[in-house]
């Protein structure tokens, strides 16, 4: 009898110790979790703001080019014309994107990624007025974009790989 009554005690001890511990654990869960999914949702935005970045900066690129080729060239593509108008509404599709990012960023933070992130967006204005820029000797050449272009496209693609460095550190 004594044994049964042990046994009854025992787990009766260690059913209340497993709730306890239970209990005590479960907040700890939550938080992680909590802790992923903002980590996962900041991931996703900070893929968002660079995918909508690389884009925007591919049509304006492409839209120099057309610009360059429609003003410079004599033997322009009869429809340039209409290739720069669908570079221009996916360069501002991919921007609108950008822009939305870039909110859902500020809502979120850190600021750190949010300081970057303003970076990344002035090397994009600043590559936007690039988007009309004409060759120096006003001769179209395809292969070579205009100097003023090239370093408005390298300092906006640096601006693209330091907000990915942040925001590696902030998502993993």
């Amino acid at each position: 009898m004594l044994t049964a009554i042990s046994a009854a005690v025992i787990a009766a001890v260690a059913s209340l110790a497993g709730v306890t511990l239970g209990a005590l654990v479960e907040p700890l869960k939550l938080n992680a979790a909590r802790r992923a999914k903002l980590r996962q949702e900041r991931a996703d935005r900070c893929a968002g703001f660079i995918e909508a970045a690389v884009r925007a900066r591919q049509h304006i690129v492409d839209l120099n080019v057309t610009h360059r080729r429609r003003e410079l060239a004599e033997d322009a593509i009869e429809g340039d014309a209409e290739r720069e108008v669908a570079y221009e509404e996916a360069y501002y599709t991919a921007r609108a994107q950008m822009r939305s990012f870039y909110g859902l960023l500020v809502m979120s933070g850190p600021d750190e990624l949010v300081e970057q992130a303003k970076v990344l967006r002035r090397k994009e204005m600043e590559l936007h007025e690039m988007r009309r820029e004409l060759d120096a000797d006003r001769k179209f050449d395809q292969r070579y974009l205009p100097a003023a272009v090239i370093r408005a496209t390298g300092d906006f693609d640096r601006a693209i790989e330091e907000f990915a460095l942040v925001a590696r550190k902030h998502t993993s």
